[in-house]
């Protein structure tokens, strides 16, 4: 898919950015100022702020009403047998964790806050008139039936109010507090029905800034919500989809396309800190995340608590159409999703407690669960030729050749001797050019070349060790295009619409899995028959939905499972294939990571943006950054990609961008290769000067030196510092120019 200009995400965010640095400067003031120099933009929540060192956390423990069920030699659980509650201690500090609170009469919280964060379960159900209400087992006296375990407990729950019953198994796994809800112990009374579960809301949640610490939430590349006094500041908390929303319950509406849209949760994982350095806990959705949501509320939205928890939809609202007009009202899906409920709390102490550490035991825990595997990774720059594209016209459309085929290694030779490692994507390949085709891929545009000068110049490739990849998507199918049947091969809503939005004053469907998976195999003969063994797919890494199709309906854990399949089936029948931007359950399918998010979504109570999906993906992965030739700063974009360990991108085309002004892709308004060469070559000469140096090495660490300042450190021993300021930065006898970096051993 064409990505849009990040200028313009970076424009729309510039005010949310201010707004959060104004925020930050009311409640707490930083020191925006060193040496003279103004540094305010460093110390927004596009950044991340210097640690400031905190006191060690005296804790008054209690375990009054809680009793033993299981321990192991990292962890102790106790069990409320009322609220099952938990408390689990660490043993190696001796830290108490609470899902609920001792004292609640201390705090500002009324009857339905307080019986919520002292439970372990809160659902929300409709009743026999269809109103929807919210219960917890505290909320009408539930007494579950409790059985303690070899390694926890186990509890059957009937909510009273609701009529729901279910069973909850906590126990201790090694370093890790495993809770579940098997989907078979769910039952429904006749006349009511579940909607949601918010599982251990309150575990680790904390008061105001009575500790010091963090929230992490898998915004973008990572953010953080430190904890401070309630204020004014946001007024609604932190709620997203793990994997996106699901289309599929989503009313049709235009997209505006000059908005860019909140970045997806590419992995189902959340966590809290509370004292950095001290004691910190990272949670991984094991099972149900395909109808999870992370949530998380900041002090002063409803409560003066900052908690984060996950929840669970098992019926989702939608709008369903009773008329031609679109008039219609809101419903519930009828039966329930079906899925198991299962999270991993990994507990996390001293040096690893902080989001560094939080991020290298995800690492280990995809590497261990074999979601993750060592590809080769070398630094290098990504080339993304867009070759024809549609141009409107009077009596009938015709395709713009931008970059024909035999052109790419004539280009790529033009680099070599500066840059030796790239390699290439080529995108508007096929017949019709880039947009309005798909999903029909073969033959390849005649203006671009014939099927001999495709394999020519992917020979000529080959020999110059430059890889490559033709870009499609296995999602995407465009109104009036060949290839599929709009009653058939698209995915259906729960309403019987199709999934569908506007895209470039385009419609564009979305194909079923089954027919995304069917076009895939079929496609591989005519891959091998041009040569081509690399694929660049666009959309369907990153976009998940439910079909509710007659002829092959699938819930969005099988359409994971359909596109596990499908792209395993491609590595194998023809090469490697790059993902854009993938979630998570694709990550071992893929070569590379392109267009990795390098922000947060800048929300106003998110304090920091953080590398966390960088610091889990390095070692084992390449990943490219967005385009380079489309940011407002080229400065501090390649400074950010160096301390982030990410490669550069450019959009490139061998004509003018001036000819794009009447197409699709009049967005493209700088991409002709000629212009952006030297650029190429001096953003390659930067990131091998420094992340050359620590190629396929984990992040050990990563210090904010001070604001505008980060030393980023490897497992080879080797830190790069990145000093975004305008004044050299001195320590130590090391010395780092303004806007620039500086490879130095640890321990130097």
């Amino acid at each position: 898919m064409y990505k849009k200009l990040l200028i313009v995400l970076t424009l729309l965010l510039l005010p949310i950015t201010a707004l959060a640095a104004q925020n930050d400067k009311k409640e707490q003031p930083p020191a925006v100022k060193e040496n003279g120099q103004n540094l305010m933009k460093y110390d927004a929540s596009s950044f991340t702020k210097p640690e400031k060192e905190s006191e060690p956390i005296q804790q008054e423990i209690s375990f009054i009403g809680f009793e033993k069920a299981a321990e192991n030699e990292n962890l102790v659980l106790y069990v409320n047998e009322e609220s099952l509650a938990v408390k689990i201690q660490d043993k190696k500090t001796k830290y108490v964790w609470n899902s609920g609170l001792d004292h609640p009469d201390k705090y500002r919280l009324n009857k339905t806050w307080e019986q919520m964060a002292q439970s372990a379960i809160t659902i929300d159900y409709t009743d026999r008139r269809g109103k929807v209400k919210q219960e917890s087992i505290t909320s009408n006296d539930s007494r579950p039936k409790v059985e303690i375990t070899e390694n926890g407990f186990n509890a059957k729950v009937y909510v009273n109010q609701a009529k729901i019953e279910f069973q909850l198994n906590v126990e201790l796994d090694d370093d890790s507090l495993v809770v579940s809800i098997p989907q078979e112990s769910l039952k429904e009374s006749k006349y009511t029905r579940l909607i949601s579960m918010k599982v251990y809301p309150f575990l680790g949640a904390v008061n105001e800034n009575d500790v010091s610490g963090y929230m992490f939430i898998p915004d973008g590349s990572g953010a953080l919500v430190r904890y401070d006094k309630s204020s004014k500041t946001a007024d609604a908390p932190f709620m997203g989809a793990i994997y996106g929303t699901d289309d599929a319950y989503q009313k049709t509406e235009k997209r505006d396309e000059k908005v860019s849209p909140v970045q997806k949760i590419k992995m189902p994982v959340f966590g809290a800190v509370h004292g950095v350095k001290q004691n910190a806990f990272l949670t991984v959705v094991e099972e149900g995340h395909s109808y999870g949501d992370i949530v998380a509320y900041p002090a002063g939205v409803s409560t003066d608590f900052n908690w984060i928890s996950s929840q669970f939809h098992y019926r989702h609202e939608y709008y369903q159409p009773t008329s031609k007009k679109m008039k219609g009202i809101n419903v519930f899906q009828k039966s329930a999703n079906p899925f198991n409920i299962k999270l991993r709390y990994m507990f996390l102490q001293k040096e690893n407690a902080d989001y560094v550490g939080m991020a290298r035991r995800y690492q280990d825990y995809l590497a261990e669960t074999k979601q993750l595997k060592k590809q080769k990774d070398q630094t290098g720059v990504r080339l993304e030729f867009l070759g024809g594209e549609i141009k409107e016209g009077l009596l009938w459309d015709s395709v713009l050749p931008m970059t024909k085929i035999s052109r790419i290694p004539e280009l790529t030779n033009e680099l070599k001797n500066e840059v030796a490692n790239m390699f290439v994507v080529y995108k508007g390949w096929s017949e019709g050019g880039l947009t309005g085709t798909l999903p029909a891929r073969f033959p390849v545009e005649e203006k671009l070349g014939s099927k001999g000068e495709v394999q020519d110049a992917i020979a000529a490739l080959k020999k110059n060790d430059v890889p490559i990849y033709f870009h499609t998507d296995y999602t995407k199918a465009y109104e009036g295009a060949s290839g599929f049947s709009g009653s058939k091969d698209v995915a259906k809503k729960a309403s019987s619409e199709t999934i569908s939005h506007s895209e470039n004053e385009k419609t564009v469907f979305y194909l079923s899995p089954e027919k995304a998976q069917a076009a895939a195999k079929k496609d591989v003969e005519e891959y091998k028959d041009y040569n081509i063994s690399n694929l660049a797919v666009d959309t369907s890494g990153y976009t998940l939905f439910s079909d509710y199709s007659k002829e092959a309906s699938s819930y969005r854990d099988e359409t994971i499972k359909t596109y596990k399949k499908m792209f395993g089936s491609l590595n194998t029948k023809l090469g490697n294939v790059a993902l854009y931007e993938p979630n998570t359950y694709l990550w071992n399918t893929a070569d590379r990571y392109l267009d990795i998010p390098m922000y947060s979504s800048n929300y106003v109570y998110e304090t920091d943006t953080v590398p966390f999906m960088q610091i889990v993906l390095k070692g084992y992965m390449p990943y490219y950054a967005p385009f380079s030739n489309f940011h407002s700063d080229p400065k501090d974009q390649v400074l950010r990609m160096i301390e982030y360990g990410a490669y550069p991108s450019f959009l490139l085309t061998d004509e003018p961008s001036h000819l794009l002004v009447k197409t699709p892709s009049k967005d493209v308004y700088t991409s002709e290769f000629k212009i952006w060469k030297d650029e190429i070559v001096d953003q390659y000469k930067k990131v091998k000067a420094s992340l050359g140096e620590v190629e396929g090495e984990r992040i050990e660490s990563r210090n904010v030196l001070q604001t505008g300042v980060v030393e980023v450190t490897y497992s080879n021993g080797k830190a790069i510092i990145v000093n975004y300021t305008d004044e050299t930065y001195t320590s130590n006898g090391i010395e780092v120019e303004a806007k620039n970096f500086a490879v130095v051993e640890k321990g130097e």
